[in-house]
């Protein structure tokens, strides 16, 4: 059985992810996001869950408005982020388009302050580091928040505690799913990463014709490896097989792949050591590519697209 969409929630794929996925944006319902957090975030996730092949993250495209703000926190996972449109403040750095962010598990950020544009387009990816703590299910994660609103309340991003304590919200969710205080991984960095896009230069990939990488960054020894692939008109990526699990958003312009024409901002999974086929582009089109370990911590090559 292919994997299927959950019949309920803006979850994304669940089931035997054994073959190349590609969601379309225009396909997911935009919902607010996780209540344990501070109103003013608007997203389509695409997480991809297979529990008996291991594999387990979130993804999603953001639309953040300027009220947003969130306390400094920290997680288990690693995360990056890429600002599609407007600016993003996390502590006193102001971030902006075309920026794309590394939050390494273990490391505190921001307050995360969103009111210098009014609006802000992202796409968030989360999974887990190097230690490889799962990533909960969506669906795990709502329950919890149910369950532990009967307890106490959510305020901002703080989760308050019948005796007045307070929590950060994610902090208290993944306790509650883990029965057990959480104990963070040692930080790798001392602080969130960040990475100019516009200040890299485009390669040429001498295997494929019209095909042109950005290499970003490449962290730890299961990744994650970020790119960006521009596509020129009429050009085509070589089909592969990849000893690792990437993620591709379509930035711009629009892709063929299997057949089926895709637009922005669509989300592709390919599953590691699964053969994928080219993807074509009559247009041109720019993608972010995210390259992470297979869960039997296969590791990423530097530059294999």
């Amino acid at each position: 059985m292919q994997a299927e969409r959950e019949s309920k929630g803006n979850i994304g794929l669940t089931g035997p992810l054994n073959r190349p996925v590609v969601i379309r944006a225009g396909d997911v319902a935009l919902g607010d996001s996780a209540k344990h957090r501070a109103p003013g975030r608007r997203g389509k996730n695409f997480g991809f869950f297979d529990k008996d092949r291991g594999i387990g993250f979130r993804t999603s495209m953001t639309v953040t408005s300027a009220a947003r703000y969130t306390p400094r926190h920290k997680h288990v996972f690693d995360q990056v982020r890429y600002i599609v449109n407007g600016q993003a403040k996390f502590g006193r750095t102001i971030f902006n388009t075309g920026d794309c962010l590394y939050f390494p598990e273990g490391v505190a950020y921001g307050p995360e302050d969103c009111s210098m544009c009014p609006e802000r387009i992202g796409i968030t990816i989360q999974f887990p580091g190097p230690t490889g703590i799962p990533y909960p299910h969506p669906s795990d994660a709502v329950r919890a928040r149910s369950e532990l609103a009967n307890l106490g309340n959510f305020e901002d991003g703080i989760f308050v505690w019948p005796d007045g304590r307070k929590q950060d919200g994610h902090e208290a969710v993944t306790e509650y799913l883990m029965g057990k205080k959480l104990e963070y991984p040692s930080p790798r960095y001392p602080e969130l990463i960040a990475m100019h896009s516009d200040s890299y230069f485009w390669e040429a990939l001498p295997e494929a014709s019209g095909i042109f990488v950005k290499h970003l960054g490449f962290f730890n020894e299961v990744g994650p490896n970020i790119k960006m692939l521009k596509i020129e008109p009429g050009a085509a990526t070589q089909p592969g097989v990849a000893p690792c699990q990437q993620v591709r958003y379509l930035l711009a312009g629009s892709i063929t792949f299997g057949n089926e024409t895709y637009d922005p901002i669509s989300c592709m999974y390919f599953p590691a050591d699964v053969p994928y086929g080219s993807t074509f582009s009559s247009t041109g089109a720019t993608l972010l590519v995210v390259q992470l370990a297979s869960p039997n911590r296969g590791v990423p090559p530097f530059c294999l697209i």
